[in-house]
């Protein structure tokens, strides 16, 4: 019975990785690579070393899924308010630099979309045209005095958000917080300047570290059962778990104080290196870093 091999081609991504990798690290193996290609899936890639050694290398993303999917969805979620919002069509009000948004997390209604956009500019135009608060020893500060100037007009700017006049507004807004131009404006004409908030907060890099534990184990429980180094004459079988795009876009960052890769790393080794493992050897990737490929099995 003659055994056919099917060799599945690399995702772009994959194939970026897979030769970063390579460059970073191109005696992985303690020796030379001379050739490679697509391999069967899996392994991902196959190669020869320069002596002939025929090695599999699998590939993984160092990704935390679950971070992935809420910030896609977030990012999906802004991206739908700021096509509608189009403020690098518009030109800015004289007195106002940018403008922060913070939602209800709703989408829009197609029927809102219209009016959502109507009142927000006509709302920034009201806004833009109070005066600055003025103050001397005979004002009266009356509990209304706020919403007849420009109470935004600070350096950090501040948050306004009676939208008593604005319904479609107070629908789908918690806030807008208003920053004022000063002395000179940071936001030329044709770009943006009706946003979001970058993603923050608190983090820890545990949560890196034990994504990377994860998704080593998920791979070691989905091949525990199959010896691929029979299977396709392999005298090594490899994985590499690289950090991809979307844990550069979405997951929290692997850095805190005095800890970057290298100790993410040896914590990583520190968990694994007593486990029976599916695969010869295991590497870290990260693009950005130095160094970038780190062995920890």
């Amino acid at each position: 019975m003659n055994l056919t091999i099917i060799t599945i081609v690399l995702r772009s991504d994959e194939k970026i990785a897979w030769k970063g990798f390579l460059a970073s690290a191109p005696l992985f193996a303690n020796e030379a690579i001379a050739s490679w290609d697509d391999g069967p899936d899996p392994p991902d890639v196959l190669c020869y070393s320069a002596s002939g050694k025929a090695i599999g290398v699998e590939l993984t993303k160092w990704v935390e899924h679950s971070q992935v999917t809420t910030g896609a969805g977030r990012a999906l979620l802004e991206d739908s308010y700021l096509t509608i919002i189009a403020s690098e069509k518009e030109i800015r009000p004289s007195d106002i630099e940018h403008v922060v948004l913070h939602d209800k997390s709703l989408r829009i209604k197609q029927a809102d979309k219209a009016e959502f956009r109507s009142q927000l500019y006509a709302f920034l135009a009201a806004e833009n045209a109070k005066p600055s608060p003025v103050f001397h020893p005979q004002l009266e500060i009356t509990p209304n005095f706020w919403k007849t100037v420009r109470s935004w007009h600070t350096p950090q700017g501040a948050p306004v958000d009676d939208f008593s006049a604005y319904p479609i507004l107070g629908k789908y807004l918690e806030k807008i917080w208003i920053h004022p131009r000063m002395n000179h404006s940071l936001y030329p004409n044709g770009v943006e300047w009706i946003v979001f908030d970058l993603p923050g907060g608190a983090y820890t890099t545990e949560w890196m570290m034990q994504a990377v534990v994860d998704r080593i184990g998920d791979k070691e429980i989905k091949y525990e059962n199959v010896d691929f180094r029979a299977l396709h004459a392999l005298q090594e079988f490899d994985l590499v778990c690289y950090y991809c795009d979307e844990a550069m876009l979405h997951n929290t960052p692997i850095h805190g104080i005095e800890y970057g890769f290298p100790e993410l790393a040896g914590q990583v080794k520190q968990i694994i290196r007593d486990s029976e493992s599916v695969f010869d050897r295991i590497f870290l990737f990260h693009p950005h870093e130095t160094p970038y490929a780190i062995q920890v099995y």
